[in-house]
């Protein structure tokens, strides 16, 4: 049916007269699922006091050989501990979700009173479920887009080679990226500098690496070889493993453009206007439409996935309602305003970016 113009029925048997409206329900089950679990995890409340949290690196101490009787002229020497890395995460990104409603006349748009509270109580709920989506389309495209390439943390699986097709080369496909996965779970078990920006040494429990897999992949592989691989005691269900879709894995586009007359790859990076189009952080976007440096990224279907050991930092500085009612137009207005963190990873830990080659 069409759109609802605001024409009432004619009556089937009376012409002159029109059919009355039966009810007005407004539907409320919008936002049910955000893919907010990622973010959920990384948000550390960090309270009004400050804006910075400082995090700090140190690096293996060394041996030497011992001297016995000959270690007394040493006695006094200094053996000062390499100096530390600091990291500084800043909250310096400040949003505001912003309503108007009123009591008077909008009112006459329903026909119940109910049926106009209900419009209201969806409308108001809309400020809390817009920041969700904030949140988690956030940090979900600036997780599936962050990279670095430092040390071992830049990984490629060689898939092409697979001659097979269909339901073979899934199969062969999965056993592939299982058995590199656990290979780079066993490498990063042991002693290494490989797996963090500073190049310090490290080793990492099994039982805190988390990976987060391309929903593609995982899907796709899963669905073939639950069986074998990917089983109850296989290796995905004996990780913390979390899975975002394949829309929000991608390179960050550092220079500015114009997307294609028909875009299937370029998404935004940050919740913006562009021309009479509002997008949330991995939407598309319009054709043929410019945009600058570090806004946007190119969805990159190569990614496998991302393996981690703490997830980056989602400060929430403070959130806070406000509203107030205009005397003179009878309209009140809502306010949800909230502050957090310029989105960064810990250099201190792996972010490793597993990739089909």
């Amino acid at each position: 049916m069409p759109a609802f113009t605001g024409q009432l029925r004619s009556n089937e048997i009376f012409s002159a007269l029109y059919n009355f409206i039966l009810s007005q329900q407004v539907f409320a089950d919008n936002i049910s699922g955000t893919n907010a679990q990622l973010v959920d995890k990384a948000k550390i409340d960090v309270g009004l006091a400050g804006d910075q949290k400082l995090f700090y690196a140190t690096d293996v101490l060394k041996s030497a050989p011992w001297g016995n009787d000959a270690e007394a002229s040493n006695l006094l020497a200094l053996h000062r501990p390499p100096a530390p890395s600091c990291q500084a995460i800043i909250i310096d990104t400040f949003r505001q979700i912003s309503l108007t409603v009123d009591q008077y006349l909008s009112k006459r748009a329903w026909g119940t009173i109910d049926a106009f509270s209900e419009f209201t109580t969806v409308m108001l709920g809309w400020i809390g479920e817009t920041k969700r989506v904030y949140d988690s389309t956030t940090y979900n495209a600036y997780f599936g887009t962050a990279e670095t390439s430092v040390g071992k943390q830049a990984h490629s699986i060689a898939l092409s080679g697979i001659t097979q097709t269909g339901e073979e080369k899934n199969r062969i496909e999965a056993q592939m990226i299982a058995e590199d996965i656990a290979n780079l779970l066993v490498e990063m078990g042991d002693v290494s500098r490989d797996f963090n920006d500073y190049g310090y040494l490290r080793s990492y429990d099994p039982s805190k690496i988390m990976v987060v897999w391309n929903s593609k992949y995982l899907n796709k592989i899963k669905k073939v070889d639950v069986p074998t691989i990917f089983n109850k005691d296989g290796l995905v269900d004996k990780l913390d493993s979390e899975v975002l879709p394949a829309r929000y894995f991608g390179t960050v586009n550092t220079a500015s453009g114009t997307t294609a007359s028909s875009n299937t790859t370029i998404r935004s990076l940050i919740e913006k206007d562009y021309g009479n189009k509002h997008l949330f952080p991995g939407d598309l976007l319009p054709n043929s439409t410019a945009y600058a440096a570090k806004e946007t990224y190119t969805e990159n279907a190569n990614v496998i996935c991302k393996v981690v050991v703490k997830l980056p930092a989602y400060m929430s500085a403070f959130e806070v309602g406000t509203s107030f009612f205009n005397a003179k137009s009878l309209t009140e207005n809502h306010y949800l305003t909230f502050g957090h963190n310029s989105l960064e990873y810990f250099k201190a830990y792996p972010l490793i970016t597993v990739k089909a080659a």
